[in-house]
């Protein structure tokens, strides 16, 4: 499947939907020690993604990562508690090598899960790092749904919240604008969570 194909089944794909909420009791918003002791108490699991069959496992390296990006946005923090269903429905975007020298692995996955958090759409860019296994290393929240993202990443040369997915759609040629490269839908109903 070629990346326009694959940005295609992107935009067509139904969010899921996210109960905002389901961090209480859990961890709290803007502590990144109560979100990283979450995420090694609860999350450090092996998931299985069902659209690549790859088998994804949260470190205790990437729970460091995850719960220091905290402060990105509270969409971000309560998305934490949804890792699970972000893994198992995240779709993959494209696999790059990694742009510095001795980096801790050999190439990333970056995957793309539209969501909808208290009412709101969101796209999550997830990156999985590999070495050896398949390591869910860092996520990315943006407002807005997969078509929006892209629209902005492909304009927003400056902004370093943008620039891997800058980078991934560099050369695709967005003809009509929106994204929607080919006319067939796949879109289904929202799942929820």
């Amino acid at each position: 499947m070629t990346l326009e194909e694959r940005i295609d089944r992107i935009v067509h794909t139904s969010e899921i939907e996210l109960v905002g909420e389901a961090y209480e009791g859990k961890y709290e918003l803007n502590n990144g020690k109560s979100i990283k002791k979450f995420i090694l108490d609860e999350l450090r699991k092996i998931y299985t993604n069902p659209n690549t069959g790859n088998k994804i496992t949260l470190s205790h390296d990437s729970a460091g990562k995850l719960a220091i990006q905290y402060k990105d946005s509270e969409a971000y923090q309560k998305s934490i508690a949804h890792i699970p269903q972000i893994i198992e429905n995240m779709q993959f975007l494209e696999e790059m090598k990694p742009s510095k020298e001795n980096s801790k692995y050999d190439k990333y996955s970056y995957y793309i899960t539209p969501v909808n958090i208290d009412g709101q759409s969101h796209t999550i860019l997830s990156t999985v790092g590999h070495k050896g296994q398949e390591i869910y290393y860092s996520q990315n929240v943006f407002k807005g749904t997969p078509e929006e993202v892209f629209a902005k990443a492909k304009n927003e040369m400056n902004d370093t919240k943008y620039s891997r997915l800058n980078k991934i759609l560099k050369d695709i040629d967005n003809k009509n604008g929106d994204w929607k490269l080919y006319q067939g839908s796949t879109q289904g109903s929202p799942i929820a969570y």
